[in-house]
């Protein structure tokens, strides 16, 4: 067989070869990327982080997810750090502007086997709605995502009952 043809014949092989799929969770869905299990609780968007002359202002806003990750398998494990892609598929990074938000996972981060981490990560980002991309760090090409929709807390204000007070 010529090297033309043998070439040919493996381009279109590769060709058949689908990405592996990509299934999209919700929030608060346990999602499991290779030994590790992801499960995200809560969004936040923050205007600042830190109080005073310590607070530090985003570019665009930041964006606190509270999630766990349990070590599933038989060694510890580096967590990768976090993505968010957008509806454009546009991807974003962690970011490093953690300090004074409460339990902060940090960027180093290992988790021993069956043991959790319990915590928060922090983007920079403009509010919109996001997907957060989870791998298994090992090249595999199993992604995992869960959809982050875009909301914001109320303001709660007290609501008076019949006697003038809060409810």
């Amino acid at each position: 067989m010529s090297r033309l043809a043998l070439l040919t014949l493996l381009a279109a092989q590769l060709a058949c070869l689908k990405p592996a799929p990509v299934n999209v969770f919700r929030m608060g869905d346990k999602v499991q990327v290779g030994p590790l299990i992801y499960n995200v609780f809560e969004t936040k968007w923050l205007p600042q982080i830190g109080e005073g002359p310590e607070a530090r202002t985003p570019a665009h806003r930041f964006l606190i997810l509270h999630l766990t990750v349990v070590n599933g398998g038989a060694e510890p494990l580096s967590v990768q750090s976090f993505q968010l892609v957008d509806g454009s598929g546009q991807v974003y990074q962690e970011s490093i502007e953690g300090k004074d938000v409460p339990h902060w996972l940090g960027i180093a981060r290992t988790v021993k086997p069956a043991d959790t981490l319990d915590g928060s990560v922090v983007f920079d980002v403009e509010p919109k709605t996001y997907k957060l991309r989870l791998d298994d760090g090992s090249g595999s090409g199993v992604v995992q995502m869960v959809e982050l929709p875009l909301q914001f807390e109320a303001n709660k204000s007290p609501v008076p009952n019949a006697f003038g007070t809060p409810k």
